[in-house]
Order: structure tokens, then C-alpha cells, then sequence
């Protein structure tokens, strides 16, 4: 009987060493969805900043992608939101500055290519799309 309680006594002693490590894991554990996470503060200015250097980044893209694929020469601006701190891109607004060898009525198919093939790059819908000359 007493090599019996002896060992409860031993398991006792463990568990009672071991309860501060699974505080400390439960610490650090990732918070249910249900939980406030308001605690955390997110820096805005930064955040502003990432998505516009993001958006500048894309329009030099977009403009040597115009270059490449199409011989045309096209400014690019993008308007962006952030949504819930998500980059969201708002409208995006393609101004060609120059058809290079494209004819008189060429022009006007190419236009719906470049709005057809910045849809599918970007993967936005192409209402958000603006091309023109």
C-alpha cells in the first residue's frame, strides 16, 4: 500500500511542476476568432505607405508590360483602398501616350486588349478598367 500511494504522491508532484508550462502555452497560443483582438494597434502611416509604394511598383509593371506586349507607350495610375488593412485596387486608369506602328482603326482593338489583358493580370473585373488615349 505504501509503494502505491508513493507513486500517486509522485504523479501529484509532477502535475502540480508541470501546471505553470501549460499556463505558459495557453499564453501563447493563437486567439479564438470569437476573442477581442483590439488590443492590437496597427500602424496606419505604414501601412498607407507599403500599399502606395505597391501601387507605384504596378504601374511601372503594367507600363513596361503595355511596352512589351502591345509596342504601345501608356501611363498608369492606379487607385487603391484599404479595405479591413487588405489591398484593394480601386480603378485602375491606362492613358496611352503612344499607338507606335497601330493604324487609324487598329487602335480601338487594342485598347479593348490592353483593358482585357490588365483584367487578367491584375485578376480585377474589368469595369474597374479605364483605357483611353
Amino acid at each position: 500500500m505504501g509503494k502505491f500511494i508513493n507513486g500517486i504522491l509522485k504523479l501529484f508532484c509532477l502535475l502540480i511542476m508541470l501546471i505553470p508550462l501549460f499556463s505558459l502555452l495557453r499564453d501563447f497560443s493563437m486567439p479564438d476568432q470569437d476573442e477581442n483582438t483590439s488590443g492590437i494597434v496597427l500602424d496606419e502611416n505604414f501601412i498607407d505607405y507599403f500599399y502606395s509604394q505597391q501601387a507605384s511598383q504596378e504601374e511601372e509593371w503594367l507600363a513596361e508590360l503595355m511596352k512589351e506586349e502591345f509596342s504601345v507607350s501608356a501611363d498608369v495610375q492606379i487607385e487603391w483602398d484599404s479595405v479591413e488593412y487588405a489591398y484593394e485596387r480601386s480603378k485602375v486608369n491606362v492613358k496611352i501616350e503612344n499607338f507606335g506602328m497601330y493604324g487609324d482603326d487598329e487602335h480601338i482593338l487594342i485598347i479593348s486588349e490592353i483593358k482585357a489583358r490588365i483584367a487578367e493580370v491584375l485578376q480585377i473585373s474589368s469595369e474597374v478598367i479605364e483605357v483611353y488615349e
